[in-house]
């Protein structure tokens, strides 16, 4: 244990000693990092690099190593093949991210040069080969292994990469998630994640004394990036070939903020159609800020959420099959629960998408009704067949007031009163036609527009001549409508409308009729 303390210590000195260099090399060169609306939170430049003095004071320790002489450190030394295997692609994604500081780099570099460090690892040994299944059991990858590795290196190093963007964030859950690796790999007897997990929390630790707010320097890239990979790293090394076979189950846990944060963020942009790589001020620190906290108290309260997760994914260190399956699901739902209470929009419209689905087996049967009521309208030959096959359907979907305005030329109803279980109709002339009215009983006509929304659908027969509207009217507090607007326009406008043209056309054959019998009559009688 005075290793792992040691090697802690000494990295978390170094960083301290070498975060004021970097800093002040970076301030003469130039190398700051500029207020940006789309999703920077700091307003005057802020030198970036910081990610020189974690790495170079996890490396220095790392070398220390090998002066040292006890059990432990002999056997670093045997091992300091491994150890490279691990280092080489991890020094490649932190030259990734230096240029990234330094040039700058588009998206396509960036997922280039992870995938590939990502497969240099994998081809080295470090793989997930087994997953944990929280129900019982565990489950071999296969060849879905080596897409999974690569998935969780590239992920992981990008979502560390995301948060980054409070002082003290992106540090402060890196250095939680090391904390609870070196506890996984060291129950697990992995001393050698142990002690590169011990110099790169020292690393870490000793920069974070400049990074918390307001931030005299920040991470840049090679910094996040090179702590997301290493970390992704370790936790697969860690869990490898562990008695319980949880695998990437302990990380994926302690990693829960930043996975959260970045798995929300790619759903919230595809939801909303826009570019997964584009910048925004929605994530899950942003909307904490937009809430009134400020950013030491939002810092904070992550750093506790951090807390909780590594408490809880230490769990794993000896899962109870379906107890930490319910576990997860309950995790979930707070998730779930917390990101609704941070006011996200993508929620609100996801809560009542579900809803949807919820009632859609109502929204099915009102539909089937509105299907049978245009089939009875082609076959209607009078106006009461009319009025008894729009009824049902109207009294099924809770409309209030429904009037049907019928302009000369059309085929004119009876003006009269009747009255069914539950609802009313009657018609009446005017001016312009005849109106029929109806409603359910009580409600009367909802005059007030506040409280009313009205759905007006024009009636014209094929040659474009309007021969009316209707119109539904109903409560705006009556929840919504159980039966899809867009059948009430394409299936039964239409029907409607030719129930009402065959009839106009079948009284004014009628008329016709009529008047050509008295006209023979006029006749034969003259």
């Amino acid at each position: 244990m005075k290793t792992y303390a040691s090697i802690f210590i000494l990295a978390a000195i170094l960083s301290f000693l070498f975060t004021p260099l970097v800093r002040r090399f970076a301030l003469r060169r130039g190398l700051l990092d500029h207020p940006d609306r789309e999703r920077r939170t700091h307003r005057q430049p802020v030198p970036r690099l910081g990610g020189v003095a974690i790495y170079s004071s996890f490396a220095i320790a790392l070398v220390s190593l090998l002066l040292v002489h006890n059990a432990l450190t002999f056997t670093f030394q045997t091992h300091v093949g491994d150890v490279l295997k691990l280092l080489l692609p991890g020094t490649l994604i932190f030259l990734l991210g230096l240029y990234d500081d330094l040039r700058g780099a588009n998206a396509r570099i960036k997922f280039s040069f992870q995938i590939a460090a990502s497969l240099l690892l994998y081809a080295f040994g470090f793989r997930i080969t087994q997953i944990w299944n929280p129900f019982g059991g565990i489950i071999d990858l296969g060849l879905w292994g080596m897409p999974l590795t690569v998935l969780w290196l590239v992920g992981i190093c990008n979502a560390f990469n995301l948060i980054d963007g409070l002082d003290g964030l992106s540090a402060g859950v890196a250095l939680f998630a090391l904390l609870t690796v070196s506890i996984a790999a060291l129950v697990y007897g992995h001393p050698m994640v142990v002690l590169l997990a011990m110099a790169l929390a020292g690393g870490t630790l000793g920069f974070l004394r400049y990074n918390l707010a307001p931030a005299q320097i920040f991470m840049g890239d090679s910094g996040s990036l090179f702590l997301g990979f290493m970390l992704a790293a370790l936790s697969i090394q860690g869990s490898q070939k562990s008695a319980t076979a949880v695998a990437v189950a302990i990380p994926i846990v302690s990693f829960g903020l930043p996975i959260v944060d970045t798995f929300w963020a790619i759903v919230r942009r595809l939801l909303g159609q826009r570019p997964i790589f584009t910048g925004d001020h929605e994530h899950i620190h942003h909307m904490m800020l937009k809430r009134g906290l400020t950013t030491r108290q939002v810092v904070i309260l992550l750093y506790g959420i951090c807390a909780l997760f590594a408490l809880f994914s230490l769990l794993f260190l000896n899962p109870q099959g379906k107890i930490m399956g319910l576990a997860l699901f309950a995790v979930g739902v707070c998730i779930f629960m917390g990101i609704q209470y941070l006011g996200y929009h993508e929620v609100y419209e996801l809560t009542y998408a579900l809803g949807k689905v919820i009632r859609q087996r109502r929204t099915f049967a009102r539909n089937v009704q509105l299907r049978r009521t245009v089939s009875d309208l082609t076959e209607v030959n009078s106006w009461p067949e009319v009025i008894g096959a729009l009824t049902g359907f109207l009294e099924a979907n809770d409309f209030d007031h429904v009037s049907l305005k019928l302009l000369h030329g059309a085929m004119f109803p009876p003006t009269g009163h009747s009255v069914t279980p539950t609802a009313e109709w009657q018609c009446t002339a005017t001016d312009q036609g005849v109106v029929w009215s109806w409603c359910l009983k009580g409600r009367g006509v909802p005059f007030d527009p506040a409280r009313v929304w009205q759905l007006h659908l024009p009636l014209a027969d094929h040659r474009g001549h309007v021969l009316g509207e209707i119109i539904f009217h109903r409560g705006i507090d009556r929840g919504p409508l159980p039966v899809d607007i867009d059948h009430l326009c394409t299936l039964l406008r239409p029907a409607l409308t030719q129930a009402i043209t065959r009839l106009s056309l079948q009284r004014l054959a009628h008329h016709e009729s009529h008047r050509s019998t008295r006209a023979k009559a006029s006749s034969l009688s003259s």
